[in-house]
């Protein structure tokens, strides 16, 4: 059973609103809250670059919704929910936010990201540099937390995503043999970079909220100004994939007001409380009008991520988010159970 957190959220209410960015249909409200936790961690770019670990498939048949990591360093190192990593048998996303320990090897919660390819094109995995777009990341947050109350670890729905995945590719008008997310960044990556270079990082912030044709698209907050600084570049590329495509209407403008009212409203939802695959708790967050996730490590919030709802609630009556049971890319991986239910092999792992 979930703990239930009572205090996770209580920091939304002393959040400022300090600042504001446009780069076409890009909005950024720059974010402050309460101090650093000082908490000392890198993270999975850093972590990569310095050699100082090596995520690989989980077994050398591979696993579709596993991989996993070896962490050599005394470093702790943070990965962001929707980073992408590229390589191995097929791309993935990382399904949660989630502090590796120092020392340590253990597997990874993931989703596959290129359905059409099932095979080695590299021993180990390399960082995307990049995060999967922000609908994407809803979907995949609001799946997750589902999948907590079942399973009692975080996974998504494949064929879900599976399908928001070539809908993307369709919609940008990108082209990919293997289906891989991954060829929409490189298609544009001169608008992603424009974008990079006209949204420098907010110094001093510690969040941001990410605003896409006049609707709230979700917003990121961390324990310190300098983990923003660094993923930045990937959260920019996150919102600019989104803005890229077709309008079916002209946005409207939102007021600092609007923003400030939402995060209010995120203060007052509801929160549930599971163990980590790594150390802390994930706290999954939902309100009416909005969905997210908070990593707390130590009792300090890492990173929170906010996303506006754009399905009705569900109550956990309602079943499984997502609906589909996981199909695997190889009959390598896990196949569903009897009657729809997902086999506890993961469970037993992460337990």
């Amino acid at each position: 059973m979930p703990n239930q957190s009572s205090g996770t959220l209580d920091a939304l209410k002393r959040v400022e609103i300090t600042g504001h960015q446009q780069h076409g249909s890009i909005e950024i409200f720059h974010l402050r809250w309460p101090g650093s936790n000082g908490l000392d961690y890198v993270t999975l770019d850093e972590a990569l670059e310095a050699r100082w670990i090596e995520i690989t498939e989980f077994t050398e048949a591979g696993q579709v919704p596993r991989i996993k990591i070896d962490n050599r360093s005394d470093h702790l190192v943070f990965l962001m929910a929707g980073e992408q990593l590229v390589g191995c048998k097929q791309n993935r996303v990382l399904n949660a936010s989630i502090m590796v320990p120092a020392r340590s090897e253990m597997p990874l919660p993931v989703t596959c990201v290129e359905r059409g390819r099932w095979g080695y094109s590299s021993r180990g995995f390399s960082s995307g540099h990049s995060s999967s777009h922000y609908r994407l990341r809803a979907m995949m947050a609001a799946q997750a937390a589902e999948s907590y109350r079942q399973e009692g670890v975080p996974e998504a729905g494949q064929r879900a995503v599976w399908r928001e995945v070539s809908r993307k590719l369709g919609v940008m008008g990108s082209k990919s043999p293997s289906d891989a997310l991954q060829e929409v960044f490189g298609d544009y990556d001169r608008e992603l970079q424009e974008s990079v270079e006209k949204l420098p990082a907010p110094a001093g912030c510690s969040g941001a909220v990410f605003v896409v044709a006049g609707r709230i698209a979700g917003a990121d907050l961390f324990d310190n100004p300098d983990t923003l600084r660094k993923l930045w570049p990937k959260l920019i590329q996150s919102c600019t994939i989104d803005a890229l495509e077709p309008l079916t209407e002209s946005p409207a403008a939102i007021a600092p007001e609007e923003i400030s009212s939402w995060l209010e409203r995120g203060a007052r939802a509801t929160q549930e409380s599971f163990p980590s695959p790594g150390v802390g708790q994930d706290v999954r967050i939902e309100g009416e009008d909005l969905i997210g996730a908070c990593l707390v490590v130590e009792d300090h919030p890492v990173h929170m991520e906010l996303f506006r709802r754009t399905e009705p609630r569900r109550t956990q009556a309602s079943g499984q988010v997502g609906a589909e049971p996981q199909q695997p890319a190889s009959a390598d991986g896990p196949a569903p159970e009897a009657g729809g239910r997902r086999q506890s092999w993961l469970r037993r792992l992460f337990w």
